[in-house]
C-alpha cells in the first residue's frame, strides 16, 4: 500500500520542517504568467487567465521566490535523486542559473505541447502552446551513486510530451491542472517503485494521484484550502493508498513516522 502525505500550509513553512529524504521531486510551481485577461473560442467556456494573487510577481521578485524554494528543497532531496520543474519558456535559462547555483547538475529540458491551447484572440503573437519542464539532479554526477532514468525505447525518449490541457472529467477547479499523462510520464521516467516524490506546489493533487497509480509514495503541499480540499476528495477515492492530512501544529514530519 502506498502512502501519501497531504499537508495544507506554507510551503516556505513546512519545507524546513520535512525531516527525511526524498526520492524525486516533481513541482509545478506558480509561472508568473497571471493577469486579467478572459478568453473564448467559439465552441469553448471563457477562460482567465486571472490565476490569484498567488501568480503576480515582477520578475526579480519571481526569481527571489524560485531561488528560495529550490534552497529548501536540496537537503531535503536525495544525493542524485531529480528535479523536475515546470516553467514558462521565457524562464527556462533563469532559473537553470538558480539551480545551477544551488548545487544542482542540469541533464536536460522537456517540451510539453499543448495540442488545444487558449486561442490567441487578437491574433497578434503565437499562441502559449509549450510549456517547459526543466531536469536536474541534486549534486553531481557519483558513480557509485546514479541518478534515476528508466530509458525505454528510442522511439519514446524524446524530449518532447504532447498531449491537450486537462478537459472534460478530469478538469478540477485549477487554473492551470497539468494532465495525469504528463506527470505519469514523469513519475514512470524518474522515479522507481516505491519511491517518494515531493510535491510543495501540489495545486488539486495530480501527481499524488500519478504516484499512487504507479505504486509511488509522495508528500504534496498546498497553501489553498479550496485546491486542498480537490486533492483530498481525489485521493480519498483511490485504491491502495494511505492518506495522511495534515493541517495545523505540524512540527517535524518524517517518512512513516510523524512527529506532531
Amino acid at each position: 500500500m502506498q502512502r501519501h502525505y497531504l499537508i495544507l500550509g506554507d510551503t516556505f513553512k513546512i519545507l524546513p520542517k520535512i525531516k527525511t529524504t526524498v526520492d524525486a521531486v516533481i513541482v509545478d510551481p506558480p509561472y508568473n504568467t497571471a493577469n486579467k485577461n478572459t478568453k473564448t473560442l467559439q465552441g469553448r467556456k471563457a477562460r482567465s487567465s486571472d490565476f490569484g494573487q498567488w501568480d503576480y510577481f515582477k520578475d526579480e521578485e519571481y526569481l527571489n521566490f524560485t531561488k528560495n524554494w529550490i534552497e529548501l528543497i536540496k537537503p531535503i532531496l536525495k544525493i542524485n535523486g531529480n528535479l523536475l520543474i515546470f516553467c514558462k519558456l521565457e524562464y527556462v535559462s533563469d532559473i537553470r542559473r538558480i539551480y545551477e547555483n544551488t548545487g544542482f547538475k542540469h541533464h536536460g529540458t522537456i517540451i510539453w505541447h499543448k495540442t488545444n491551447p487558449a486561442p490567441q484572440i487578437r491574433k497578434s503573437g503565437f499562441l502559449s502552446s509549450c510549456e517547459a519542464i526543466l531536469w536536474s539532479t541534486n549534486g553531481f554526477d557519483n558513480k557509485k551513486i546514479s541518478y534515476t532514468f528508466n530509458f525505454t525505447t528510442q522511439k519514446e525518449m524524446h524530449n518532447f510530451i504532447q498531449t491537450p490541457i486537462c478537459m472534460g472529467k478530469e478538469r478540477s477547479k485549477h487554473p492551470t491542472q497539468k494532465p495525469k499523462k504528463v506527470l505519469a510520464h514523469l513519475v514512470n521516467l524518474f522515479t522507481d517503485k516505491n519511491d517518494w516524490i515531493l510535491d510543495c506546489y501540489a495545486g488539486s493533487g495530480t501527481l499524488a494521484e500519478a504516484a499512487n497509480e504507479l505504486n509511488r509514495n509522495s508528500i504534496n503541499i498546498e497553501n489553498d484550502k479550496n485546491y486542498f480540499e480537490i486533492m483530498l476528495q481525489r485521493m480519498e477515492k483511490t485504491n491502495n493508498s494511505n492518506v495522511v492530512k495534515l493541517t495545523n501544529n505540524i512540527k517535524n514530519i518524517k517518512i512513516k513516522k510523524l512527529e506532531l
